[in-house]
């Protein structure tokens, strides 16, 4: 184990107390290091819609809150140093974990203090402390909703861009206004690049289609986005087909609601496609159909930490993947790079003042829609 920091005894963290409630606890406990972790001194956070929605549906009282973070390495553990020789004490890292779970009450985000995998968190370079506090999620989401086989199972990345002459591939990001959304419209575009050859201009990789509000047009545009239609619009799922000539089979889902679902659904071609949701999706309606050609995959991006989803409901509960946590190391690698680069840009941000106290309360702003920003609050 490398450390320098003293570690206080006790820390601030938001817990759920017996009913289910968030409330600031004084005297939580600071995470114990394993060999495999590194222990952050929490920074800044950043709130996701998991955030609010697990204590709201599947309370779990004792457990500590929170996922996305950015903070200072105080401690390395004896596999984390020799995982990420990169990694430092007292270097400004960001990542997420796997708030709320049973499994490890005492480790979140919402603290001062938190324990994640060193393989999963991401050297920030220039970026302030706010954006970097961004990407984590995202990152562990779109990991597997856009790669793995459990998701769009798209062969080209980053490390493997594609070349190619013939008709663009759609990916259609239904959504795209969210954070997920203007993060995989950007990873989606990496590859999107016209090549100029001796054979001409030539078309490289991915083409995006998005949907969202009017007012967000402008806004999904900015990150990527070469076709953006009404999400609520009757005709989006015609027009969509005739823009792609039937040929759309990739569609990712950021919202997963019954009218989300309809709208991909009529999107996709004839011959049908793969379909990554990010919600357990909801039961058909009565006479409502779903194409048995569509391939549909709800993604958990805590997958990413390999050892399962403990949620026991219908759709959530995961077994443990080391082949997730695996694919999801190797695809840090191409994620740092973009940071190293700086070629990420984060999704709009709102700070909130006043530290963990106010992270109740600001949850209550995210669960009600009313920002359209990433909500960031610092922690120390």
């Amino acid at each position: 184990m490398t450390s320098a920091h003293l570690l206080p005894e006790n820390q601030s963290a938001i817990v759920q107390n017996a009913d289910g409630q968030l409330q600031l606890l004084r005297d939580a406990v600071v995470p114990k290091l394993s060999p495999h972790t590194v222990l952050v001194k929490v920074a800044a956070v950043a709130l996701n819609p998991y955030d609010y929605k697990l204590p709201l549906y599947f309370p779990c009282p004792g457990t500590t809150g929170g996922s996305d973070f950015v903070g200072t390495i105080v401690r390395i553990g004896a596999q984390a140093a020799r995982d990420r020789p990169d990694l430092s004490l007292g270097d400004l890292i960001s990542g997420c974990i796997y708030g709320w779970n049973p499994e490890t009450p005492e480790n979140g985000s919402f603290a001062q203090y938190v324990r994640a995998d060193a393989q999963l968190v991401f050297r920030v370079g220039s970026y302030k402390l706010e954006d970097a506090a961004t990407f984590n999620a995202a990152f562990a989401t779109l990991c597997l909703a856009l790669w793995h086989s459990d998701g769009l199972e798209l062969v080209h990345s980053p490390a493997n861009p594609l070349h190619d002459a013939s008709q663009p591939i759609y990916v259609f990001v239904y959504g795209a206004s969210t954070a997920t959304g203007t993060m995989a419209l950007q990873l989606l575009k990496f590859f999107n690049m016209y090549l100029l050859t001796r054979f001409g201009r030539l078309r490289s990789g991915y083409s995006t289609i998005a949907s969202c509000s009017p007012r967000s047009f402008d806004l999904v545009r900015s990150y990527g986005a070469d076709h953006i239609f009404d999400y609520a619009g009757p005709e989006t799922p015609s027009t969509i087909r005739k823009l792609t000539e039937g040929t759309l089979s990739l569609v990712l889902d950021c919202i997963s609601d019954h009218h989300s679902i309809t709208v991909c659904h009529g999107a996709i071609g004839r011959l049908g496609g793969r379909l990554a949701v990010l919600e357990v999706p909801p039961e058909p309606r009565p006479g409502e159909k779903r194409r048995k050609a569509i391939k549909q995959f709800f993604v958990d991006g805590h997958e990413i930490f390999g050892f399962g989803v403990p949620i026991d409901s219908p759709g959530y509960k995961r077994l443990p993947s080391p082949e997730k946590h695996e694919f999801a190391t190797k695809k840090a690698l191409e994620f740092q790079t973009l940071i190293d680069g700086s070629r990420l840009r984060a999704h709009p941000v709102e700070i909130i003042d006043g530290g963990l106290e106010q992270i109740p309360s600001a949850l209550k702003v995210l669960k009600a829609g009313v920002s359209g920003k990433k909500l960031v609050l610092h922690v120390s």
